[in-house]
C-alpha cells in the first residue's frame, strides 16, 4: 500500500481526523497508574470508554494553558497513552515505563521543554527519554495542537504508516527517520490535495490498513 492509494481510498477530511476514536479500558489504566506520580488522571471506573483525537487535543491544550503544570501533564499523559494503546497489551508497556521514576521524570522534563521545538526536534526529545517512538510521536502530535494545511507539525508514526512512507525500518525510528517520514507524507499530500492538514494523510494510511 502506498500513501497515494490510502488517500485515494479514504478521501480523508479534517473532521474525519478530529473524530477518529480509540476504545480503551479506564479501570485498567486507573488501577495500574503508578503511585509515585501522586496524581491519577480522571479515569472513570468503566470497563470500556472511547476518546477521540479532539478529546486528547483538549487535554493537551490544558497543558499549554497551564504553563506546563505537572498535574495537567499527567492528565494529558493518561489521555494520550489511553488513546495510543487502545485495548492492546501496549497498556502494560506504558504503565511499566511510567513506573520507573527515572523514565517518568525524564518524560515530564521533556514535555516541559518541548515548546518552541520543530516537529523533528519535539519527536527527538521525547524519544530520547526511552519512550517508544510510536508513543513519543503521539505526545508530540497532540501537544502541537490541531493542524491546518500550512502547519509543519508532528504526526503519529507506527509500523504501518512507516511502511507506506517507504521507511526501511519497522520500529526504532530516529529523528532522521522521522524527518524522512514527514517529508514522504508532505510530498504525497501535496500531490493529492495541498489543502489537507498533514495528519489527514497519516490518518488515511492507518484507516486504510484497518480495512
Amino acid at each position: 500500500m502506498t500513501i497515494a492509494e490510502a488517500l485515494s481510498a479514504q478521501k480523508p477530511t479534517a473532521e474525519d481526523v478530529a473524530a477518529a476514536s480509540s476504545t480503551f479500558s479506564p479501570i485498567r489504566w486507573k488501577t495500574g497508574w503508578p503511585h509515585h506520580l501522586r496524581r491519577v488522571p480522571p479515569f472513570r471506573d468503566d470497563a470500556t470508554a472511547s476518546l477521540t483525537r479532539r478529546d486528547v487535543f483538549l487535554f493537551a491544550q490544558d497543558v499549554v494553558d497551564s504553563g506546563y503544570n505537572r498535574d495537567q501533564i499527567i492528565d494529558f499523559l493518561g489521555a494520550a497513552f489511553a488513546f495510543a494503546a487502545g485495548q492492546t497489551n501496549q497498556v502494560l508497556q506504558l504503565q511499566q515505563f511510567l513506573r520507573n521514576k527515572h523514565n517518568a521524570n525524564q518524560l515530564l522534563q521533556a514535555i516541559r521543554g518541548i515548546e518552541g521545538k520543530d516537529a523533528v526536534g519535539a519527536y527527538g526529545a521525547l524519544v530520547a527519554t526511552g519512550l517508544a517512538p510510536k508513543f513519543a510521536s503521539h505526545l508530540a502530535y497532540f501537544l502541537a495542537g490541531p493542524q491546518e494545511a500550512a502547519d509543519e507539525k508532528p504526526v503519529i508514526i507506527c509500523s504501518k504508516r512507516a511502511a507506506a512512507a517507504g521507511l526501511a525500518k519497522t520500529a526504532d525510528w530516529t529523528a532522521e527517520d522521522y524527518a524522512e517520514y514527514l517529508a514522504a507524507l508532505k510530498k504525497a499530500r501535496d500531490e493529492y490535495d495541498a489543502s489537507l492538514p498533514l495528519d489527514a494523510v497519516e490518518y488515511a494510511i492507518r484507516k486504510n490498513a484497518e480495512n
